[in-house]
């Protein structure tokens, strides 16, 4: 490659966007998945979280300032951390003051990626999917990004596998004239690139399954992979033509500053209902099977892509299994013996156990709504629930008292904060500890302890350079993690 063709390559590269899509609580995915750890921070499939994996693709593609991410305010300190790593700015974490889908945050994120730069050339890519092939998506992604002088949106498609209702489908149509096409700077697509590119007839969001089935036969469909790539004023376009409403409460917002007043005007409502459904203006690159994606929108779907022995079964070590038969085991700790079975996946975690046939596994969100509805805490936090500043572990918890194992992280500190229907006692396991207690601070080693009143303030910190542990009895008539009134707090919590 000559040096006029890298300077080219570089300019095309330096307007390219991404828009990490990380706000979801992956309900399908539980007991794994949970409101404070849903399945986009969960390793599903490797030894990197979903949502880095989204990250370590966009390598060589899009530089590290330009990619965005949105999410909840639940997920910032997380998304933080990990970005951080990557060399992603902070200021590039769109935080929404609650979820109300796709729409919004796409939209959100366009307005914003438009004040930087109005050339810019925008992928949107959910941070949920797995996909095993990660140089046949680079691949895609760049034909993609090629295809932004098109002026459409350019959809990755999916050869279906069965006759699934959870995904939109994709009528491929006539190709329109791309003879012409090019990027910026003369760089054209190969002959082998030009082959992926399909024409789009209609888009059907999530049919029935009789109409999946019919789909399916006559072939010609494809999935929707959720993945899209237009330039960022093409997106706007879009908005402002089927969603004018949203296009107005957006084109409102004149920084990250103003997403919270422009929030009350923006309804709930999916991308692909208020856009895809409507526009004409639709490109699909078409993935071969080769790319291994899916969208693990449920233990089903996961199951599907990992390795099965002879029998149909993944079941690791430790598990004690007799004459079963397309078994998946998601084991912890404890000892779990399966005998005769068939079609069934079982996932352990220490507080809760998921027992379901493989093909009805889509139907865990009714299981998290009954403990939504029966304010039970399962669905909202594993045992173990990670914080800014370490994690804490719930021991026991029965009427009255709770036990904690907390784990302060080097440098770190804990809100100074007040409770007003609990006392706490510490006693420290291993390392330093700092105490603030009401006006005085003190220092605790292994085998120390205090007592914190109900409505005394204070405060935990972490100045050595190995974890503090330290176990947590709290006694009194309300022990949930909303009792916790923070005075001050360098992680900007309320």
């Amino acid at each position: 490659m000559n040096r006029n063709r890298k300077k080219v390559e570089g300019i095309v590269t330096g307007r390219r966007y991404a828009v990490l899509l990380a706000g979801g609580q992956g309900s399908r995915f539980w007991p794994l998945s949970r409101t404070l750890e849903p399945k986009q921070f969960l390793p599903l499939s490797g030894p990197n979280s979903l949502f880095e994996e989204t990250i370590l693709r966009l390598h060589t593609l899009v530089p590290a300032k330009n990619i965005y991410t949105v999410t909840s305010r639940l997920y910032f300190h997380q998304i933080e951390q990990i970005t951080r790593h990557h060399g992603i700015p902070s200021e590039n974490i769109i935080c929404e003051p609650d979820g109300r889908n796709t729409a919004p945050s796409i939209a959100v994120a366009c307005r914003l990626i438009s004040l930087r730069d109005s050339s810019a050339e925008t992928a949107v890519l959910p941070c949920d999917h797995s996909i095993k092939n990660t140089e046949i998506f680079k691949n895609l992604l760049n034909v993609s990004f090629k295809c932004c002088s098109c002026d459409r949106i350019i959809i990755f498609g999916i050869t279906p596998s069965r006759p699934a209702t959870g995904y939109g489908y994709i009528k491929e149509g006539p190709l329109p004239d791309i003879s012409a096409l090019k990027a910026e700077g003369g760089i054209v697509l190969t002959k082998i690139e030009k082959k992926l590119i399909k024409g789009v007839e209609r888009f059907c969001e999530k049919p029935d399954l009789k109409t999946a089935e019919m789909f399916l036969r006559k072939g010609g469909y494809y999935w929707n992979s959720g993945m899209f790539v237009a330039p960022v004023k093409v997106f706007l376009r879009e908005f402002m033509r089927y969603m004018p409403e949203l296009y107005s409460a957006v084109h409102c917002i004149a920084s990250a500053q103003d997403i919270d007043s422009a929030w009350a005007d923006i309804k709930p409502a999916a991308f692909d209902y208020g856009v895809l459904e409507k526009t004409a203006a639709l490109l699909m690159v078409k993935a071969p099977i080769e790319l291994g994606w899916s969208d693990l929108g449920s233990w089903q779907s996961w199951d599907e892509m990992i390795e099965k022995d002879a029998r149909g079964n993944n079941i690791p070590n430790g598990v004690i299994d007799i004459e079963s038969n397309n078994t998946t085991v998601v084991s912890d700790k404890r000892l779990i013996a399966t005998l005769g079975l068939d079609n069934v996946v079982i996932v352990d975690t220490p507080d809760a156990l998921l027992v379901a046939r493989k093909d009805r596994s889509e139907e865990v969100k009714k299981v998290v709504d009954f403990l939504k509805n029966s304010r039970r805490q399962e669905h909202y936090s594993h045992r173990k629930v990670k914080r800014p500043w370490g994690s804490f572990t719930v021991l026991e918890h029965l009427p009255g008292f709770k036990i904690k194992m907390v784990e302060v992280n080097p440098g770190h500190a804990l809100s100074v904060q007040v409770h007003r229907r609990r006392c706490e006692h510490w006693v420290i396991v291993e390392g330093t500890a700092e105490v603030t207690r009401g006006e005085n601070t003190f220092i605790l080693q292994p085998n120390e302890s205090t007592y914190i009143s109900v409505g005394c303030r204070h405060r935990l910190t972490n100045h050595g350079r190995s974890v503090l542990k330290i176990v947590e009895v709290q006694t009194g008539d309300y022990l949930e993690e909303d009792d916790i009134e923070r005075v001050h707090d360098k992680y900007c919590r309320k």
